[in-house]
């Protein structure tokens, strides 16, 4: 058989959990055809004696929302062999947006994720409002897999403007936000991002607009992955809720989603508490 690429002589894990081997691989097309001691034509031949063949890792935590349009390659995640990155975390985002919302979306991810603003304006283009539009953008040049969550607090933004940091959402403005769930669902995105961190506060000193929600408005949008059947909620800053009221177990029971913590941690003002808090886990997953 003849190959478009072949890699010779590694120690091969190919990811299903079964011992290590040393072998080829065999590629065309762009996708693995074949595995085993390989001795086909090949375009390109890469000799990777003493190194390990292996599918790369998911960076499953990052917020290169903004790099990713101008840095298709997430560095520095591939180079610590991530082929796959998640965004979108902890209700954060560059989509949806309205023209008017550029400066204080930046904002709200500059101040959480300590990115200079001069960066974020300098990089972005700006060539898109909704999610699919944004994942259009994205998509035309990548260099790695990129996995999209869909951030509480850019979508309160565009349905609330300025009042996403001040108030409830009206029953209008909730069916706006619940329909732009709905829509990046339906284009690809992995699930909903939230926040309960309530040290999460933009350049003027506010909670992000998903930490200012209320409870009622992350049951309504989880609803919408229960109505979908599909997708994952990620959580940042679950710990406390969790502890206190099990949040994140009550909107997984009621929405039948899994929930994806940002941490899990030992503090010293609760010790043990993480124990309690996987316990809430077990039980929920046992349900």
């Amino acid at each position: 058989m003849a190959y478009d690429l072949l890699v010779k002589n590694g120690r091969i894990i190919d990811g299903s959990g079964m011992p290590s081997f040393h072998g080829d691989v065999g590629v065309s097309r762009g996708k693995i055809v074949e595995l085993g001691r390989l001795s086909g034509a090949a375009k390109r031949v890469i000799d990777a004696e003493g190194m390990v063949i292996a599918p790369g890792f998911i960076d499953n935590h990052c917020h290169y929302d903004a790099q990713v349009t101008w840095d298709p390659l997430c560095t520095f995640s591939c180079y610590n062999g991530a082929t796959t990155v998640i965004i979108g975390n902890c209700s954060l985002a560059m989509a949806p947006v309205k023209a008017n919302d550029h400066e204080k979306l930046m904002g709200l991810l500059s101040q959480v994720e300590a990115i200079p603003m001069d960066i974020l304006r300098a990089g972005l283009k700006w060539r898109w409002e909704s999610i699919p539009e944004y994942m259009q953008a994205v998509e035309e040049r990548l260099g790695v897999n990129v996995g999209m969550m869909i951030g509480h607090s850019a979508v309160r933004l565009y349905a609330m403007g300025d009042a996403s940091q001040e108030r409830a959402a009206t029953e209008g403005e909730l069916e706006v936000m619940r329909g732009v769930v709905r829509g990046g669902l339906e284009a690809g995105a992995l699930g909903l991002s939230v926040t309960r961190n309530m040290s999460h506060f933009d350049v003027a000193g506010k909670l992000i607009p998903a930490a200012f929600a209320p409870e009622e408005e992350l049951f309504a949008l989880a609803d919408v992955l229960r109505e979908a059947g599909t997708g994952v909620i990620q959580s940042g800053g679950g710990t406390t809720p969790e502890l206190k009221s099990r949040l994140m177990s009550r909107l997984s029971e009621a929405s039948g989603r899994r929930v994806i913590y940002n941490v899990l941690r030992e503090s010293v003002r609760a010790p043990g508490g993480w124990k309690q808090h996987l316990d809430f886990v077990e039980d929920t997953w046992r349900q």
